[in-house]
């Protein structure tokens, strides 16, 4: 007796987290190969042979252990809850207990008399889970631990129909369901963390530390959200260098150069963001050197919006900490982004057309409204 509690209560339980835990590793690939339509086959048929082959095992062991099918609808309902979209896991979860009814018929300890109960558990599983899946209104901290509790009610009441009510088999229905779910729930909200954790560091590596602007990995990736985006019809690129700024940290030192970057950058973002909300962006791409992105607007638009900042700046100097008032120019190009063109081509006319600026007094705004180097109109 000691050893079937033991079975039901822990070593089952600890099968089946093993289980879910191979299948969310199994999907996580799967999802790496979304793009790939015959990997995706194989992949779909691999998570598939291996999610019945773990069923088979599971109703085998529980039988040999506790003699009775125990949590054979574990792996399907959690995988439900973790990826509802993903319709194979609605699929699998409809088709295990007629799977393992019918494999118990093959065994010859269960009549085929009974395939009423398999559909009759197969619907209910679909329906609670369903119902739980749709009701955004409570946590899915609450929902799955009710999907996992229904599945222990059925699991009784099973035993009822049955007249199998024993020790060993309510402790399975019972305390063993609630072991699954105390460690997969202990294991969802420690996998939530360490992905709010990739997260930061992965916003952290998108931020320039001195000024919190988005840096040029976060506009490489930017521009291909944007390429890809097919509500997106254009995409204005600015290049944009603080004028004379070695001159500045030369004369008062790197910390007030850093108080200027930091003020250029703090007032460029707002007005950027205010002009152009959901569709303007600003990059430090190194140095004093600056990238905009802006989609959906006019070249012409940006180049307005650049005029008020450029007026701005010089009516409204920086006053530093040192109470030191400097006045901040800058010389920018723009140019539009063309369909399929590469970004570091796009950043090279840029660049290119700011050079140019620079070598001709600076201060000065370049537009590029044909997108080609040689057809430039420049305005001061």
């Amino acid at each position: 007796m000691a050893i079937q509690l033991f079975s039901a209560v822990i070593y089952l339980p600890i099968i089946v987290i093993c289980m879910i835990i191979s299948q969310i590793y199994f999907e996580r690939y799967w999802e790496s190969f979304q793009g790939n339509k015959l990997a995706n086959c194989g992949l779909v048929a691999a998570i598939t042979i291996t999610y019945f082959i773990q069923e088979f095992c599971l109703l085998q062991l529980s039988l040999l252990n506790i003699n009775e099918v125990a949590f054979m609808q574990v792996v399907s309902v959690t995988m439900v809850f973790r990826n509802s979209k993903n319709k194979l896991w609605w699929g699998l979860l409809a088709i295990t207990p007629i799977f393992a009814n019918a494999v118990e018929v093959l065994l010859g300890i269960e009549s085929i008399s009974t395939w009423w109960i398999w559909l009759g558990e197969s619907a209910i599983f679909l329906l609670v889970c369903g119902v739980l899946v749709q009701w955004k209104g409570i946590s899915i901290r609450i929902r799955y631990p009710l999907a996992i509790l229904s599945l222990s009610l059925v699991g009784i009441i099973s035993l009822g129909i049955e007249n199998n009510f024993t020790v060993v088999t309510v402790a399975a229905a019972t305390l063993g369901l609630m072991i699954i779910l105390f460690f997969e729930s202990r294991r969802y909200e420690s996998e939530i963390r360490n992905e709010e954790k990739i997260k930061l560091l992965q916003r952290e590596s998108e931020r320039d530390d001195l000024t919190g602007l988005l840096n040029y990995r976060a506009l490489s990736q930017g521009i291909s959200a944007l390429t890809e985006d097919r509500d997106i019809h254009s995409i204005v690129i600015g290049g944009l260098d603080i004028d004379h700024f070695k001159r500045i940290n030369d004369t008062y030192g790197h910390f007030v150069g850093n108080e200027v970057l930091n003020y250029f950058s703090t007032v460029f973002r707002k007005k950027i963001h205010e002009a152009f909300p959901d569709h303007g962006y600003v990059y430090r791409f190194g140095g004093e050197e600056f990238t905009i992105v802006v989609s959906n607007h006019s070249i012409e638009e940006v180049y307005a919006l650049l005029q008020t900042i450029e007026k701005q700046f010089s009516e409204q100097p920086i006053v530093t900490k040192e109470g030191v008032k400097i006045t901040i120019n800058f010389s920018c190009s723009l140019t539009n982004h063309l369909n399929g063109e590469l970004l570091d081509l796009t950043l090279k006319r840029a660049d290119k057309m700011l050079y140019s600026v620079k070598n001709n007094g600076r201060g000065w705004i370049v537009i590029d409204h044909h997108s080609t180097p040689e057809e430039n109109v420049a305005v001061n």
